[in-house]
């Protein structure tokens, strides 16, 4: 079981963005930050706050434990949605991590009901 750090968040939050198609500029305007800001997340220099933590995870179609967690689970859900990160203006970021967060949401549902049926 790892210990769970700025760090090790960092990387999870790295590895999120680069499978969601993100640069770190794109993930930067989105939160009305610098790009070295998330560099400093992401890198663990600095912790990252609740309220940007689950912006991002939005963003990336992730649980918000997916960084909190102390062990990496298998069922960690991604959410995937197509589109070319290179054409994105800003504010489509936000209908992006809108989407992300209704799929997600729409997993969860569907997994809750599959387990009341099976009861």
């Amino acid at each position: 079981m790892e210990s769970l750090s700025y760090a090790l968040i960092g990387q999870r939050l790295k590895s999120a963005r680069s499978a969601a198609g993100f640069t770190q500029r794109q993930v930067a305007e989105y939160l009305g930050l610098s790009r070295e800001m998330i560099s400093y997340f992401e890198t663990g220099s600095r912790g990252i706050d609740m309220v940007r933590l689950a912006k991002l995870a939005d963003l990336y179609g992730r649980r918000l434990t997916t960084f909190l967690s102390r062990e990496v689970k298998s069922e960690n859900v991604a959410v995937a949605v197509k589109f070319r990160a290179g054409d994105l203006a800003e504010d489509d970021l936000e209908v992006v991590a809108w989407a992300r967060k209704f799929a997600l949401n729409l997993h969860k549902l569907d997994r809750l009901i599959l387990e009341e049926q099976q009861k």
